[in-house]
């Protein structure tokens, strides 16, 4: 997608060298790096600062749309050579720029938000990833007991003439079972 802002390039002779301004290209979607490192900024903010506001992580979230999201713009040098897209180039050209920054910012939360927002919430509502300060192990102390075994039921000792035996399961419980022939 298209973004049309005032052109960011450095003058010319004292002129503005685009008047019609520069173009960047937003991708149409964001990849699993971008997304999973989104994720990940929304995480420190709140581990760093529980308390984060909402304008804050939209803030930061901006900010990595435009990092991630910009894939082509027509932003040259002083010698007019065309500036790479890289992360350095965006801080130095594009987000130094507030109103060109926050134009592209807008689109790109327009195109990107709605993915990001089911991601975020599991973000959310996940624990910090924080030290604990308390063991998270059970306790120790004297083992568990073990529950004792059930004894044999003393109707089960004498096989009746239609009852048929059968293993046990791989799980230790008895497919033992008396079958409609037999009544006790």
């Amino acid at each position: 997608m298209d973004v049309t802002i005032g052109c960011i390039c450095p003058p010319k002779a004292g002129e503005i060298r685009h008047p019609d301004g520069d173009t960047v290209t937003l991708r149409e979607k964001l990849g699993f790096q971008a997304v999973v490192t989104l994720r990940f900024a929304v995480q420190v903010i709140k581990d760093q600062d529980p308390d984060a506001s909402i304008a804050t992580v939209l803030g930061v979230l901006s900010e990595h749309y435009i990092l991630a999201g910009v894939e082509d713009w027509t932003v040259v040098d002083d010698r007019n050579k065309p500036v790479p897209v890289t992360p350095a180039a965006l801080r130095e050209r594009l987000l130094t720029n507030l109103d060109a920054a926050m134009t592209v910012a807008d689109v790109a939360d327009d195109l990107y938000l709605a993915v990001m927002l089911p991601l975020l919430n599991r973000v959310s509502t996940s624990s910090p990833h924080s030290p604990t300060t308390e063991s998270t192990s059970p306790p120790t102390g004297s083992p568990p007991k073990r529950p004792r075994p059930s004894k044999p039921s003393l109707t089960s000792i004498t096989p009746t003439a239609g009852t048929e035996t059968t293993s046990s399961s791989l799980g230790g419980v008895s497919n033992s079972s008396p079958n409609s022939v037999s009544a006790a």
